[in-house]
């Protein structure tokens, strides 16, 4: 199975920025060897420690480019067949695979020649951990499915239960036989992620973190024909992308399990229809949700596959697996291999070698594996290099490049104004340049603070006028966000910034959807809590709450009472048990869903702050490159001015956001006039008066009974909503004042770096001014020369990211 050469390798790419950035330091070499002709002795301390360093920060790129990290995150919706294609990948049965959801723990499987497993110490392991080398494929996948379905057993008993954790050495054949062209120190590994129900487990969360730097495959289930679970699928593949964090364009779709098709009669008319449908509803959920990708989404790549059969393929020509292989394909597969099966014999056990191949073959070409791969080795080589060599630039810039063009620059200027002319008159050029740098600066920070700054006197202003809850903050931070984005620079962002004015809807949503499967449980009578936003509880959770439901329906808060409601009023003492028991039912309900809408509230808010923290690194990447050219503009030729956004970007300011829940269900005492019926013995007119008749009469005496009105769901359930409202403004307090705070630590370490690189150049200016012993007036046809010389290496310099913006 040849896989073929991409004549864009991931290799060449490497290579060519490798190349440049040599070729860089030879520039400087033969640049510092000139000017140091035309320098005092003294400066040769400086060049020294400036080539030193670009020697350590080059060693470092080179190490970088040659021996980079090439992580593939695997992820997918219920039932998609996502640890099959974890073993396709891999070449062999290595990662448990079953009908049910068996992706508790992430595994995580790096690419060696040698094989062997690790299972991690984790909290509470009831599962045998250790390292075991030189193992076989079976013995990996028996102790993998050991640890993993006896945590699946035991999580809801045991609370703080962690997932288990694992790290399998495997030479899998993604890098043995995909001819991917990757440097030649490429580290390659794969990272299986749990399924969506674990990911809120710290040791998986920390291991989501890793996908930041990853290409994500994404399993989508495309034998799924329900409707109801159709829509549940497209908002699990929304909740994985925001797990994943990131833009979805480093993401490949894969529909799986798309053979199904082949079975209808209308093949292949029905599966193209169905993947041109579920390309467009993908896309559709996804740009609903994550809107600063619109562009990304439009571009995504969805390809079809069938894991199962592909797998098979591998196995068929493999002694170990070919008998059991070729059963499972007789047995589940024989619509791919129908007409070839006309010259078998039908019992596998007798098939010849040529046979196996013919088999193998077929299954790999019509399980569309051949495209899947073509389309993951042009994936790897279009995103890949995007996601690690910006960084690996960026590192080198910080560590000597913009040093260097800082450094040439600023010497030829301060040398060419150093006589007693120009001296004076530099020096008052570089006070008024500052001043006019400080008020730009100032000006960029009030009109980059000012939507925010609004928004918190909005906010203060209504709490202090205890206005009507009423009040929706969200408008006014969407109008401001707009204002702020009809203004240069930030309207090159258009939707980028979507996630600061989306979060709050969010919540809302996420509270929504867990309230509306409450709801319909309960007015159904059929309980059914699978739909990906209680995924995100703790399953013992999810689990109580389900107990709870079905003992409310069965205690008759169902159908039209959970609908409309009820008004009761408990006579007997039977009447009275039994609205006791809705009553504690309906508290315990409002317990179970406090815990739970906690949980799934954890789980947004990791979402929600990723995503503003993405949009607000773009806020602030936009700022600096509009800062980083008007300064240079106000200040040509002199400081050469650089604002690295990995070291600006960060800080350790963490946003948080508040929410706090209440319910109750009260019975309340009442009396009510009962009918008694009492029997009355007298006398009557038609027994002469001698004779009596019993009668009966009707009293009413005052009894004591526990009344209630039995909330509809609706009403019952609406009071969350209007209790998440209840703390929005405090919400959205908490954010103007998180980014506010973030904005003056981003001026802050602008005005030091900005005023740094003034000082240097007054210094240099100071230094060439008390050093020199040439006439400079007349050596300034050397001078001018070198100054342009100096201008096109910072230049060159800084065209090492602009040739990798360019090119890519």
């Amino acid at each position: 199975m040849d896989f073929g050469n991409m004549s864009n390798s991931v290799y060449k790419v490497f290579e060519e920025i490798e190349f440049k950035a040599k070729l860089l330091a030879q520039y400087w070499n033969n640049f510092h060897t000139e000017i140091s002709q035309h320098l005092p002795e003294s400066y040769q301390p400086e060049i020294q420690e400036l080539s030193n360093n670009l020697e350590t920060a080059l060693t470092q790129l080179i190490y970088e480019l040659q021996n980079p990290t090439l992580t593939l995150a695997t992820t997918g919706t219920t039932s998609s067949g996502k640890s099959t294609l974890v073993n396709l990948l891999c070449g062999a049965e290595i990662v448990p695979v079953a009908v049910s959801e068996m992706s508790a723990g992430a595994v995580t499987i790096e690419y060696s020649k040698d094989k062997s497993l690790i299972i991690h110490e984790t909290p509470g392991a009831l599962w045998e951990c250790g390292e075991w080398r030189g193992i076989s494929d079976d013995k990996i996948y028996q102790r993998l499915y050991q640890a993993m379905i006896s945590y699946i057993e035991n999580r809801e008993t045991q609370p703080n239960l962690a997932c288990p954790q694992s790290t399998i050495s495997y030479p899998f054949r993604l890098l043995k036989e995909s001819q991917l062209q990757l440097p030649k120190g490429t580290r390659v590994r794969i990272l299986d992620l749990p399924g969506l129900a674990y990911v809120g487990d710290q040791g998986n969360a920390n291991v989501i973190k890793q996908c930041r730097e990853a290409l994500c495959i994404v399993t989508y289930n495309s034998a799924e024909t329900d409707s109801q679970k159709v829509k549940s699928l497209l908002q699990e593949v929304v909740q994985q992308v925001k797990d994943l964090g990131g833009s979805p364009a480093r993401m490949l779709f894969v529909l799986n399990k798309i053979d199904v098709f082949r079975a209808d009669r209308s093949w292949p008319e029905s599966e193209t229809r169905f993947v041109e449908k579920a390309i467009r509803s993908i896309k559709n959920e996804l740009t609903d949700q994550l809107r600063e990708y619109t562009e990304e989404i439009e571009n995504l790549k969805v390809v079809k596959l069938s894991t199962w059969p592909a797998l098979l393929s591998l196995q068929i020509p493999n002694y170990i697996y070919t008998a059991d292989a070729c059963k499972k394909a007789d047995n589940h597969f024989n619509g791919l291999i129908e007409d070839i099966l006309q010259d078998l014999p039908r019992n596998t056990q007798k098939w010849n070698s040529h046979d196996k191949n013919r088999v193998a073959e077929a299954l790999w070409q019509k399980s569309y594996a051949e495209e899947f791969h073509h389309n993951l080795r042009e994936h790897i080589n279009k995103h890949f290099p995007q996601l690690v060599i910006p960084q690996m630039i960026d590192r080198f810039n910080i560590a000597a490049g913009n040093a260097i063009a800082e450094w040439a620059t600023q010497i030829t200027t301060a040398i060419l104004n150093s006589s007693e002319v120009y001296y004076q008159q530099e020096c008052r050029k570089i006070s008024d340049t500052r001043l006019s740098l400080k008020y730009f600066l100032q000006d960029s920070n009030t009109n980059l603070k000012k939507p925010f700054e609004e928004l918190n006197a909005s906010i203060k202003r209504i709490t202090e006028q205890s206005q009507p809850g009423n009040d929706d903050p969200m408008s006014p931070l969407r109008n401001k966000i707009g204002e702020l984005q009809s203004k240069e620079p930030y309207n090159e962002l258009k939707e980028k910034l979507f996630p600061l004015h989306s979060w709050e809807f969010e919540f809302k949503k996420g509270i929504n959807l867990v309230l509306d499967a409450v709801a319909r449980s309960l007015e159904t009578g059929k309980v059914d809590l699978d739909n990906p936003n209680l995924k995100k509880a703790k399953a013992e959770y999810v689990s109580l709450l389900a107990s709870n439901l079905n003992r409310l329906v069965n205690l008759g808060y169902t159908d039209s009472v959970a609908k409309e409601g009820k008004t009761i009023e408990a006579r007997t003492e039977e009447e009275k048990n039994k609205l006791k028991a809705i009553n504690e039912e309906l508290n315990n309900l409002s317990i179970h869903l406090n815990i739970i809408i906690e949980d799934v509230i954890k789980q947004i808010t990791k979402q929600q702050i990723d995503r503003i923290e993405h949009a607000v690194s773009e806020l602030f990447r936009c700022n600096l490159s509009y800062l980083e050219k008007k300064a240079n503009n106000i200040a040509p030729n002199m400081f050469y001015f650089k604002f690295p956004e990995s070291k600006l970007t960060q800080v350790d300011c963490k946003l948080t956001f508040s929410f706090h829940f209440r319910t109750e269900f009260a019975i309340t005492q009442g009396t009510w006039q009962e009918e008694i019926k009492v029997e009355r013995r007298k006398r009557v007119w038609y027994k002469l008066w001698l004779g009596k008749k019993t009668f009966y009469e009707i009293e009413y005496e005052k009894r004591s009974s526990d009344n209630a009105k039995l909330p509809s769901t609706e009403d019952l359930l609406g009071g969350w909503i209007m209790q998440a409202r209840d703390n929005e403004k405090e919400r959205f307090k908490q954010f103007a004042i998180w980014i506010i705070q973030r904005i003056d630590f981003l001026k802050q370490d602008v005005d030091k770096i900005q005023n740094d690189i003034i000082d240097r150049y007054q210094e240099r200016l100071n230094k060439a001014h008390q050093e020199k012993t040439l006439d400079y007036e007349k050596q300034r046809n050397i001078w001018l020369p070198m100054q342009e010389k100096a201008q096109d290496l910072a230049e060159k310099f800084s065209s090492l990211g602009k040739y990798w913006k360019v090119n890519n």
